[in-house]
């Protein structure tokens, strides 16, 4: 069985343009409207960030913290199963807290799966057209539902390959300590690596059955997993100590998990090199709508799904799919716009919508 959950309340303090701001959001749609720069996109971030502990426009958090403000806080109270918990980000210039139920989380991989959220805004059409970073975080992301240690191994992974680098660059590569090093990379990376091919597994499944619903037409899609690594430790720790040289040329490790990548295909060409505009944007939202599944069917519940300005970047065919999704997501939907007309044959039930207007940060009256 598979359950809903809802944001209930969302107390946003000193985050982003936004001084001070409280919504009470409705079970299913919630419209939030407004010109550009007007807060709408900092609402969804906020509750992204006080959900999952990160951004989704910037890895420096300092950057959320209101100008002349000392902290940014995001408060939320959320309802699952009957059950009610709130969550609370805190974020000062030089560190950052996460409170559930007023108890600090001290394992944030633990935190960020306790409310399941996905968003799709303008940033994801990179998810094809941009570099591999993207794409290997969105297998980060769900591998930490499909093995919630990743997470723990993704870190530990990323201060071993820190330090040996450290050493190549000090020391040289026939320092005897490159081998302690390289075998925490070893055992780590193997790890991360086996996560990152099962979350592309599960990827590739639910893409299979998203795509045709989006595409215009019917393509042939493929979907490639490209390693940069292997789950074997023992053949990673012979692979780095093989790369010392080049790895010290190169200021940084030629092998491993942080190198594994998706390819996409359109009847056997690089989406990501020969991909029109239209198809990029149609393919990244079917990412984002396999990730909504596959985060799902790995939690056992309907995650949030948040949705930033999604008509400004599709085709109106495509966004009246989007709409179809939003009607019948059978858990909470957020939507950013600036033409809320767009949304109007939505539910007309207010215990099944609510509609905000923001202008400079503040809500204002319908």
């Amino acid at each position: 069985m598979t359950l809903a959950l809802h944001l209930s309340k969302l107390q946003i303090r000193s985050f982003r343009n936004i001084q001070q701001l409280d919504l009470e959001l409705g079970t299913h749609v919630n419209v939030l409207s407004g010109d550009n720069g007007q807060g709408k996109t900092s609402v969804l971030e906020a509750a992204y960030l006080v959900a999952t502990s990160k951004s989704f426009r910037t890895e420096r958090l300092r950057e959320l913290i209101r100008e002349g403000d000392d902290a940014a806080k995001v408060t939320a109270s959320i309802a699952e199963a009957g059950m009610s918990r709130t969550q609370r980000a805190v974020l000062h210039p030089t560190r950052r807290s996460f409170f559930l139920d007023e108890t600090r989380a001290t394992r944030l991989g633990e935190y960020a799966v306790r409310t399941p959220v996905v968003v799709f805004h303008p940033g994801d059409l990179e998810l094809i057209s941009g570099g591999s970073v993207g794409r290997r975080k969105l297998l980060d992301r769900l591998a930490l539902y499909l093995e919630p240690s990743s997470g723990d191994t993704r870190s530990r992974y990323q201060r071993a390959q820190r330090e040996r680098q450290l050493i190549l660059e000090r020391r040289g590569p026939n320092s005897v300590e490159c081998d302690v090093f390289e075998s925490l990379m070893a055992e780590e990376g193997a790890k991360l690596h086996s996560a990152h091919s099962s979350a592309f597994a599960a990827l590739q499944k639910a893409l299979q059955s998203v795509y045709p619903a989006m595409a215009a037409q019917d393509v042939g899609l493929d979907c490639v997993f490209k390693p940069g690594g292997v789950d074997d430790a023992e053949v990673f720790r012979t692979e780095l100590r093989a790369r010392r040289t080049a790895d010290l040329k190169r200021k940084g490790a030629t092998f491993g998990p942080h190198r594994d990548d998706v390819e996409l295909f359109l009847i056997g060409r690089s989406a990501r090199r020969h991909a029109s505009q239209g198809q990029q944007r149609v393919l990244s939202l079917s990412l984002k709508l396999a990730e909504l599944t596959c985060v799902r069917e790995a939690r056992g519940v309907h995650p949030l799904l948040l949705l930033d300005d999604v008509s400004s970047e599709l085709d109106p065919a495509r966004t009246g799919a989007v709409y179809e999704v939003v009607r019948d997501w059978p858990s909470q939907v957020i939507v950013t716009t600036t033409r809320p007309e767009l949304f109007e044959t939505l539910l007309t039930s207010s215990s099944e919508r609510r509609d905000f207007r923001l202008s400079k940060g503040a809500l204002t009256a319908l």
